[in-house]
């Protein structure tokens, strides 16, 4: 696999402005520890992650431009695997909206999408009040350590095959998941299973997992939805541009696919 071009502290906050705010949005109590996203870069950066992707949250209130939601995802040497990388993604903000967060994922060099995990040992959590950076650096420790059980996990997925009715079960659940309200989806869940490269045709729950999760993310999908009036309207999904919404998305896939595993006895 092609090794990542790291991104600069600058680079980073080129495409993600918000991860160079030197203080935090106006109102914040005096208990508040301002921790720059920048210093937690730096620190991952000294323990062999490197940034490879910025991106961050759009804000309906310009008050908290500069503050709201990013995310940056970083890749660490010898953490590939069978075409698929474990990365790290941080997760922040400076509006009070939350906490540090360390997530590990998978990343696909296939369609270069970013795989949540949702198990315990993959997910920190460090408020930015009485922030310790050696704290910080160990849960990206532990992350670096699971990578060998998120490749065995991974190598689970691709050997379980599915029946087309486990299919269309699992698409149900996911398209459920986007659509809690069914009849106004524009799209059926059996569309959720249509593959966008040949790569893609297997019957195996790691590959349907991951074409379920690139249709919910990326969008595009056309189907028919009823106007304010009743009537049928031509209509296509969205992609999933909100980060607190790509992440709860993702992890939320990645535990139906753990499960859909367990049911298969693996």
């Amino acid at each position: 696999m092609t090794a990542p071009i790291p991104l600069t502290n600058d680079q980073i906050t080129t495409l993600a402005p918000a991860a160079g705010s030197l203080q935090p949005i106006d109102g914040v109590s005096d208990r508040y520890s301002f921790v720059p996203t920048l210093t937690a870069v730096d620190l991952l950066r000294d323990a062999g992650w490197f940034p490879v992707h910025a991106e961050q949250s759009a804000v309906r209130k310009i008050d908290r431009d500069g503050y709201q939601r990013h995310l940056i995802r970083f890749a660490k040497d010898g953490l590939s695997f069978d075409g698929e990388r474990v990365d790290l993604v941080l997760y922040n903000s400076h509006d009070r909206g939350c906490a540090f967060k360390l997530i590990a994922s998978v990343w696909r060099q296939i369609c270069s999408n970013g795989l949540m995990v949702a198990s315990e040992f993959a997910n920190f959590s460090h408020k930015h009040i009485g922030f310790r950076p050696d704290d910080f650096i160990h849960s990206a420790g532990e992350i670096a350590s699971a990578a060998g059980t998120i490749a065995d996990q991974v190598d689970a997925m691709k050997v379980i095959e599915m029946t087309p009715d486990e299919r269309g079960i699992y698409a149900r659940v996911a398209h459920n998941l986007v659509f809690p309200e069914t009849e106004k989806a524009p799209v059926l869940p059996e569309q959720l299973l249509s593959e966008r490269r040949y790569d893609d045709k297997g019957q195996d729950l790691w590959t349907t997992y991951n074409v379920v999760q690139e249709n919910i993310m990326r969008g595009g999908l056309k189907g028919m939805k009823r106007d304010n009036n009743g009537r049928l309207r031509k209509a296509s999904t969205r992609p999933v541009k909100a980060i607190d919404r790509n992440i709860q998305l993702n992890q939320a896939l990645w535990y139906l696919t753990e499960k859909m595993a367990e049911l298969k006895g693996i």
